[in-house]
């Protein structure tokens, strides 16, 4: 019979359990596949199409390492006026039975606090002159600017209008998605119906805040698990940024607040729970699409001879990755 020796026994027994991931404390390292499939565009003949599809961007918290993709057709990379990133990728009729577009992503992502105030340069993406007008679902003035003139009397700087307004989203809005009418990001529907998903949680807030000429931002990602290393995930998370001048930019996340109760740790701070892909609303990419702005943009958007398709089947899966993988 082989023996282990006593001392190795020893040895094992008292080892420490792995350290468990902590997204409030730790950076984290992730491999992100964007699984799109050009066949559920219907295109016939000689019908040109084009496709874009979203890609993750540098920041003070996440740095992209690597960026591929395989697909059986002309790609290209584009960033539009923003800064966003994104692939165009063009054909012409049918996509051949079985093709996939694959865009693998790998990122290191760290828990932010958003960024300082000397970080941010004039006319750069966070510029924050870039983000204080109205979108076609988020107006400023009626029911929007009298309802932020109401939770800011008596409030006289932007920190404290940030907060009041954070805090007025995260006490009266409520995270359901039941009938219709949520997910689009429509302020008003948010003020009066209030609830929704984060899309309604945020725009809400950037009504408020620039209607107070606040500079605010949507920023749209994924959320990544925290309780595996590695699986599906099942569709987007959205969260938002306030420019404070004695801060900067401060990031919040009002619908994971009111989901865990824990209003205070949303706010000034996000975990690394999260890749974030696109900034901003009513977007138009490039090369610029024939179609509407886009209300938000992170899943594929595709035309067929300059029409809008309706929608593009994508699925998204992840993995948290060592040092080594990701740097690959």
């Amino acid at each position: 019979m082989n023996r282990v020796p006593f001392l190795i026994v020893l040895l094992l027994a008292a080892a420490p359990p792995a350290a468990a991931f902590d997204p409030w404390e730790d950076e984290a390292r992730y491999e992100f596949v964007y699984r799109v499939d050009p066949t559920s565009i219907e295109a016939r003949g000689g019908q040109s199409v084009s496709l874009w599809i979203p890609l993750a961007s540098d920041s003070p918290s996440q740095q992209v390492l690597h960026s591929g993709v395989e697909a059986p057709f002309e790609v290209e990379e584009r960033r539009d006026g923003v800064g966003n990133r994104m692939l165009h990728v063009r054909w012409a009729g049918a996509a051949p039975a079985g093709a996939s577009i694959v865009a693998t992503t790998r990122v290191v992502r760290a828990p932010s606090k958003g960024i300082a105030h000397d970080a941010v340069a004039a006319g750069s993406r966070d510029d924050p002159q870039r983000y204080l007008g109205p979108h076609r679902r988020v107006p400023l003035d009626g029911l929007i600017g009298q309802l932020a003139v109401q939770e800011s009397k008596g409030l006289d700087s932007d920190s404290e209008k940030i907060r009041a307004f954070y805090d007025y989203v995260v006490k009266n809005m409520r995270y359901a998605k039941e009938g219709e009418g949520w997910g689009h990001g429509d302020a008003i529907w948010a003020c009066t119906e209030k609830y929704g998903n984060c899309t309604d949680f945020h725009s809400l807030f950037l009504g408020m805040a620039r209607s107070q000429s606040i500079p605010a931002r949507f920023v749209i990602g994924f959320p990544i698990p925290t309780n595996t290393t590695s699986g599906a995930v099942g569709g987007y998370h959205c969260w938002a940024e306030a420019w404070d001048p004695a801060r900067g930019w401060v990031p919040f996340d009002a619908s994971e607040a009111w989901k865990a109760r824990r209003f205070d740790d949303y706010f000034g701070t996000l975990p690394s729970d999260r890749i974030a892909f696109t900034i901003g609303r009513d977007l138009v990419l490039s090369p610029a699409q024939q179609g509407d702005p886009l209300n938000y943009f992170i899943y594929p958007y595709a035309e067929v001879d300059g029409r809008p398709v309706e929608e593009v089947a994508a699925t998204f899966s992840f993995r948290r990755v060592g040092a080594d993988t990701a740097a690959r």
